[in-house]
């Protein structure tokens, strides 16, 4: 209980020590203005003004010293607990990662696209798993759009099955019969996204690198990159994810979990492989309903299980959605 009331007390004495000091500047000011000045004879008003004109209002002064303080007081209590929560959601996450022996990268932009909480792994590279679909989707969207490339109703169907249901075949036919790897480079360029490169070995989309912070910017920058109708297309396969993979992995956790409470739809895409250098990778990064970003990209030792891996990524949400 002291630990939560701490921040709290320490709003209310900086809002009062600021209206004390406002309070106590103002009425010295209001002091002063009531020394007649030695260019104006008190009682006397210049040539055709009305009287009492030199005169000045103390009270006046007083209000706004009151509010300016009371508005720089606001501002400074609204970033300080802005602070303790951010620092908070990041410890939980941190927390939650360690019980499991992994980490969980995670960044989170506002709904203009900006910059809510990072954590000290936002730029480290990281397999993609099955977010590299997401690219490779987004540029077949816009180069139709743009009349370079004729997609069939049943490379649509590819796409939706590589999004909703994570079916790695689907992805696998749309790399090589679009060259994957060229639309997964334009796709990175188009934003800027410094920390996504190529898979080492041709033709293992999975082993593509990127970063918690260049998939919040990508996801965040997706109504700038696709057409209205494409957009709509691709947030609806993302707002309905199979519940069940395509390889039967149950892709309810982290964003998707039931247990973590979002107001609407999450448009959202999971990420998961094993077992490269010792390692597996669980991801889950969407845009929850109130325009926010969220990334949280998994790293965990092959000796933490599915299990535990999906429960860390579930803690990882519930402290930054909430």
């Amino acid at each position: 209980m002291a630990t939560l009331l701490a921040p709290v007390l320490a709003v209310v004495l900086a809002l009062a020590l600021a209206v004390v000091l406002a309070i106590g500047g103002a009425l010295r000011a209001a002091g002063n203005a009531e020394q007649p000045d030695v260019a104006l004879v008190a009682g006397a008003a210049a040539p055709g003004s009305a009287p009492g004109a030199g005169a000045t209002d103390g009270s006046g002064t007083v209000e706004r010293a009151v509010s300016g303080a009371l508005a720089t007081a606001a501002q400074v209590a609204t970033a300080h607990l802005a602070g303790e929560r951010t620092g908070a959601a990041l410890a939980a996450v941190r927390d939650a990662a360690a019980r499991a022996g992994g980490t969980v990268h995670v960044v989170v932009l506002g709904p203009d696209g900006r910059e809510q909480l990072a954590g000290p792994g936002a730029d480290q590279p990281v397999f993609t798993a099955s977010l590299v679909k997401l690219l490779v989707v987004q540029q077949l969207f816009a180069r139709e759009a743009a009349g370079l490339l004729p997609l069939s109703a049943g490379d649509l169907r590819l796409m939706e099955r590589a999004v909703t249901s994570s079916d790695d075949g689907a992805m696998s036919t749309l790399w090589d019969r679009f060259g994957g790897a060229e639309l997964m480079t334009a796709a990175a360029a188009q934003v800027g996204l410094r920390g996504t490169t190529l898979p080492a070995e041709r033709g293992q989309w999975g082993e593509a690198l990127t970063t918690a912070r260049d998939t919040a910017v990508f996801l965040s920058r997706l109504p700038d990159q696709l057409a209205a109708d494409d957009l709509a297309t691709l947030t609806g396969w993302l707002r309905s994810p199979a519940a069940i993979a395509r390889d039967g992995f149950d892709q309810r956790w982290g964003l998707l979990s039931p247990a973590v409470t979002t107001t609407g739809p999450v448009a959202a895409k999971q990420g998961w492989m094993c077992c490269i250098d010792g390692r597996r990778q669980l991801h889950s990064a969407g845009v929850l309903a109130d325009g926010r970003t969220v990334v949280l990209l998994g790293d965990f030792p092959v000796t933490t299980s599915w299990a535990r891996a999906k429960e860390a990524l579930d803690a990882a949400a519930q402290a930054v959605v909430g």
